[in-house]
This record gives structure tokens, C-alpha cells and sequence, in this order.
């Protein structure tokens, strides 16, 4: 016979549910006769769809955040090195451009220099022909007259000449120092985007790596509200906005009939170091929300804990602790609301609660009851073993959107150079791929 055949038997004593809760009540199976405990029949099926649902919620959410996160940086890399290229392209066609001048101006000077050469021949030529003009006439006077004339116009020739050289030197001497004004201009330029881009990138790498960080932590907070809705539907689960005080989201428990039993307040950190600054200041946000219980489930323990457990009237626990901590204080709370609804009017309830929950009762009925819980856990991680071929397939996805974003990094580099400073975290991939 089946747990949900033991399900069924019991499911037609619905309204005995203080009679359910006796742990010395035992079921007789009609069937195998065996016996049980109502909270074994009742649980086992219900622990196992709530754990499988769980699972797949994680994994689709992790999934999802994952590829998010991917498709934004690379996104991001992508449209800066798009934004090089551009850049690229642009200091490309003015450095052609300054050829093309320089060029230019290299050809006005040549022309200068072969009409200056040209003039010069000219002035022989002429003064060969005067000459040859005087020699041919026997008036001395005329003689003499003529080259004083020539003497005259050489002079003019000369001072002529000379002026020309200097405007042409002053010319080019002016246009020289232009374009190199222009050039160094230019150079200053293109340094400062080199810089700005450097500090870019520099930039993006540390709000990457400070949005992975963040992401992460989101993804266990979100982890922990999914948990607790789709285990405990008929509680009520209160997200925190970020930015508000009060922790990170507050598990209302309710009984049967929709009466508010208690509440627990959830702070959930994935820090490398556990900070004891976390227990006073979550216990101000449960006096805020005035929760019964407050919980931190961290990635990190506290020095001397090596699993959950209480510390300054706050439970502390991993993630992997986190679910059976949750079903233990939520069943405690459920009980204590159903002690105290029977003893209505006659005491201060939230003190008995403070008083159970704080004692050494409480306690040690959590620490019996995660005992057991840890070897179902132990058996659980066992099965985890047979689903490691798809870690394997989504550890190679991984891979893979690193080295897409490691080959936009050496493009990046490729254009820019040395003025793009190096991100080790990008270069150590590099090395791995050449082994």
C-alpha cells in the first residue's frame, strides 16, 4: 500500500487536526497493516511534489536571471566596441586626410622652387642676351649706359628674388607650423578618448562585476520567497521592497482557518563574511515589523558555527539549512497559535510566545528535528549525484558566453591597443583556452 493511500484514509479526518499533531497517535493501515503517524503520511507526499516544484522554480529562475545577465553584458561590450570601430573609422579617414595636405603642401613647394629656378635661368638668359646686345654696339657711352641698366636691373632682379624666397619661407614655415598645431591637436584628441575609453571599460568591469554580486544575492532572495509560497500556499508571504527597512520579505503563518499564528522575518545574505553587525540591525527591522522570529540565512556561518543555530536570539543558517528551518519554525509557530487560541484571554500572548521560542525547549526540538531532516538531505544529495550531466551541459553554456565575451574584450583591445588598460578577469579565460 502507498503513502497516498495512507493519504486518503486520513484525509476524511479532516477537522481532527489536534488529534493529527499528537506525535504518540498511531494509524493502522488497513491494507499492509502496518503503522504510521499522520504527519508521516501527510508530509512525505507533500514534501516530495513541494521539493520537486521548488526545484524546477530555482532552476527556471536561476536560468532565466543567468541569461539576463549574460545578454546584457554582452550586449553592452558589443555596442562599445561598435562605438570603437566607428571611432576607429573616423581617425583613419583624418589621418588620410593629413597625408592628402601634406602632400599638397609638398607640391606647392616644389612648384615654388621650379619657378624660382625657372625665374632664374630667365634672368641669364637675358642678362646673356644684354650682354651680347653691348658688345654688338662700339659706342663706349652706350656701352657703359647699358650696364649701368643691367647692373640696375640685376639688383631689382636680386631684391626680387629675395623677397620671393622669404614670402616662400615664411609661407611654408607658417603652413608647417599649422599643421603640426593640427596635429598635435588631433594626437591630444584622440589620447583623451583613448583615456575616457580606458576609464570606460574599467568602469563597465566593475559595475559588471558589482551587478554579478548583486544578481546573485537577488537570485537567493528570490529563491527564498518562492520556497516559502509554493510550500506553504496558505501562509502569507510579504516581499520587502528594496531600499525599505525590514528585511528582505516576513512569513506570515496562518492556521487552518486563516488566523494569523506568528510571523518570521527573513534576511537573506551571500557575502564571503559573515558581519556581526546583521544581528542587531535585524533585530531592529523585527521590532519594526514586530516579527516573532528572525532568520538570516547566509552564505557564510558565523566564526564557530559550522551549521544552523541560534546566536543573540536570532537563527542563523545556509541556504541549504534554510528549508528545514523554515518547515520547523513555521510548525512550531502553527502549534503555539493553536495552544494560544485555546487559552484565549487569558495571558499576554506575545509574551508566551517570546518566552517558547527564546527557551531551551524550542531549541532542542529544532536541533532533533533538523537532525532528521539532515539525513533525509544526505539522501537527497545522493539522488543530485544521477543529475550531474546537466550540470556538465549548463557549466559549457557558461563557458561558452565567456569566451564570446572574452573575444569582444580582445577585439576591444585589438583596436585600441594599449591604451585599454588589462581586466584579469578576461585574460585568465585566454590562457585556459590556449592549454
Amino acid at each position: 500500500m502507498t503513502l497516498g493511500a495512507h493519504t486518503f484514509e486520513l484525509s476524511i479526518q479532516g477537522g481532527l487536526m489536534s488529534t493529527i499533531s499528537n506525535p504518540s497517535l498511531l494509524v493502522k493501515c488497513p491494507h499492509c497493516s502496518g503503522t504510521f503517524t499522520p504527519e508521516d503520511a501527510i508530509g512525505h507526499d507533500i514534501r516530495i511534489q513541494l521539493e520537486k516544484e521548488f526545484e524546477q522554480k530555482l532552476h527556471s529562475a536561476a536560468k532565466a536571471v543567468e541569461a539576463r545577465v549574460v545578454k546584457q553584458e554582452s550586449d553592452r561590450y558589443r555596442e562599445k566596441f561598435l562605438m570603437l570601430e566607428e571611432d576607429r573609422k573616423i581617425k583613419t579617414q583624418r589621418l588620410q586626410e593629413f597625408e592628402r595636405n601634406a602632400l599638397a603642401l609638398a607640391e606647392r613647394e616644389r612648384h615654388l622652387k621650379d619657378k624660382e629656378e625657372t625665374m632664374e635661368v630667365d634672368m641669364k638668359r637675358r642678362l646673356l642676351e644684354r650682354e651680347k646686345l653691348l658688345r654688338e654696339q662700339a659706342d663706349k657711352f652706350a656701352y657703359e649706359k647699358a650696364a649701368l641698366k643691367i647692373r640696375e636691373e640685376e639688383q631689382k632682379l636680386k631684391l626680387e628674388r629675395e623677397q620671393m624666397e622669404f614670402i616662400l619661407k615664411r609661407r611654408v614655415q607658417l603652413e608647417a607650423d599649422k599643421a603640426r598645431d593640427e596635429e598635435r591637436m588631433k594626437q591630444l584628441e584622440l589620447q583623451k578618448k583613448l583615456d575616457d575609453q580606458a576609464k570606460l571599460i574599467n568602469e563597465m568591469k566593475r559595475k559588471s562585476e558589482q551587478g554579478s554580486m548583486q544578481t546573485q544575492g537577488e537570485v537567493q532572495e528570490l529563491a527564498i520567497e518562492t520556497y516559502l509560497e509554493t510550500t506553504f500556499m496558505r501562509d502569507e508571504i510579504e516581499e520587502i521592497s528594496k531600499g525599505k527597512r525590514g528585511g528582505d520579505c516576513i512569513h506570515v503563518v496562518k492556521d487552518h482557518y486563516g488566523n494569523r499564528c506568528g510571523s518570521i522575518l527573513y534576511e537573506s545574505k551571500r557575502t564571503k563574511h559573515f558581519s556581526n553587525e546583521w544581528i542587531p540591525k535585524i533585530k531592529d527591522d523585527q521590532r519594526l515589523k514586530q516579527a516573532d522570529i528572525a532568520v538570516i540565512v547566509t552564505e557564510a556561518l558565523p566564526e564557530g558555527m559550522s551549521r544552523f543555530g541560534e546566536l543573540d536570539g536570532v537563527w542563523v543558517c545556509s541556504f541549504s539549512e534554510f528549508k528545514a528551518l523554515a518547515v520547523l519554525l513555521r510548525q512550531n509557530l502553527a502549534r503555539i497559535g493553536e495552544v494560544l487560541a485555546a487559552q484565549e484571554n487569558r495571558g499576554d500572548k506575545m509574551q508566551l510566545i517570546y518566552s517558547y521560542v527564546t527557551s531551551n525547549e524550542f531549541k532542542q526540538k529544532l536541533e532533533a528535528s533538523f537532525e532528521s531532516y539532515h539525513g533525509m538531505q544526505e539522501d537527497l544529495l545522493k539522488e543530485k549525484t544521477m543529475i550531474t550531466a546537466q550540470w556538465a551541459k549548463r557549466e559549457k553554456r557558461l563557458l561558452k558566453a565567456m569566451e564570446n565575451l572574452v573575444s569582444l574584450y580582445g577585439d576591444v583591445r585589438g583596436i585600441a591597443g594599449g591604451a585599454v588598460q588589462e581586466i584579469k578577469a578576461l585574460e585568465i579565460p585566454d590562457l585556459l583556452l590556449e592549454e
